[in-house]
């Protein structure tokens, strides 16, 4: 039997007044989709620790990490993914991206307005905290 391979992915539902920052992806093979910022897990890196790098990398900002939301598993072309979810807080830094083409800050009951990637459908699903994040 084969050894099943999946990638450990985190994001953040980063809360910026008014809303929350959703990224819009520019590279193939979900170019144009929408997403939660966030990246892979590397070697002897915790959740957290890739949050705040990835965040950091991507987006030139830090953040304060609350709390962790949930957890999805979805299947992109053959590829497991197991996406962590934790709760932001915006701390300091001016948006600058390096992996996206660009970004807003929504309201989180707006977010299935915008063309997520399955995955981050799932977290928005699964979460139902409007009041909560918002």
């Amino acid at each position: 039997m084969a050894k099943e391979s999946y990638l450990i992915v985190v994001c953040g539902i980063v809360r910026k007044n008014p809303g929350i920052i959703i990224c819009q992806r520019k590279k193939k093979p979900y170019e144009g989709c929408w997403e939660f910022p966030g990246g892979k897990l590397e070697k002897e890196e915790t959740k957290r620790q890739c949050l705040n790098r990835e965040l950091f990398e991507e987006l030139n900002i830090r953040v304060s990490i609350d709390r962790f939301l949930n957890v999805v598993s979805h299947n992109y072309n053959g590829i497991n993914i197991h996406l962590f979810c934790y709760l932001c807080s915006y701390l300091r830094g001016n948006i600058r991206l390096t992996e996206h083409q660009s970004f807003e800050v929504i309201r989180y009951s707006e977010c299935l307005r915008f063309k997520l990637l399955a995955g981050n459908v799932k977290i928005v699903r699964k979460l139902k905290l409007l009041k909560f994040i918002n």
